[in-house]
């Protein structure tokens, strides 16, 4: 890491090199440009036919969230796509972080093929849930993905599965 000072409209690192300030200020403007256009992607949350998501406005995809007010239950069925209040249609490719975490009455779910990922603590204190099919589009299971599942006592994990991470089925027996 070098050490810069600022002497006389020059910015003088401690290694003897010397740029002009002006070229110095381009730089930061430049920074902050890319900064700002990385930024204006906006990711926002939106309850779409009972079901909570996280939108990423620039790649158009959708994450399956907890609910904000108590848990899901039931028969659940992911869909492919969804449409924002904006109109616009959006991907759904992961299960989120928890999302449906100490849901202990949902009884069964469907997930999509444009799923890739399921979060950590996916499904962890689902004791409802008894069978699970996780399609061959997804390629990995969040930590803590099944933790104390007590009630599964099916799950079909495809090949495309590459990824397990820790403790996906802990306290599941």
């Amino acid at each position: 890491m070098r050490n810069f000072t600022l002497r006389k409209g020059f910015l003088e690192s401690k290694c003897g090199t010397r740029s002009s300030f002006k070229g110095f200020i381009m730089l930061v403007v430049m920074m902050l440009m890319t900064a700002s256009s990385a930024m204006a992607q906006e990711a926002k949350f939106e309850v779409i036919d009972g079901l909570r998501y996280l939108l990423d406005t620039g790649a158009k995809t959708a994450t399956l969230m907890s609910k904000t007010d108590g848990n899901y239950s039931g028969d659940i069925v992911v869909p492919e796509k969804v449409k924002g209040n904006d109109g616009v249609e959006y991907v759904v490719t992961s299960l989120g972080d928890g999302c449906f975490g100490s849901c202990s009455a949902l009884t069964s779910i469907t997930i999509p093929s444009s799923v890739t990922s399921l979060g950590e603590n996916c499904f962890s204190y689902c004791s409802g849930l008894t069978s699970i099919t996780i399609p061959s589009s997804v390629t990995s299971l969040g930590d803590f993905c099944f933790d104390n599942c007590s009630g599964l006592t099916s799950i079909t994990i495809p090949s495309s599965v590459t990824s397990l991470s820790w403790s996906c089925f802990a306290s599941c027996i």
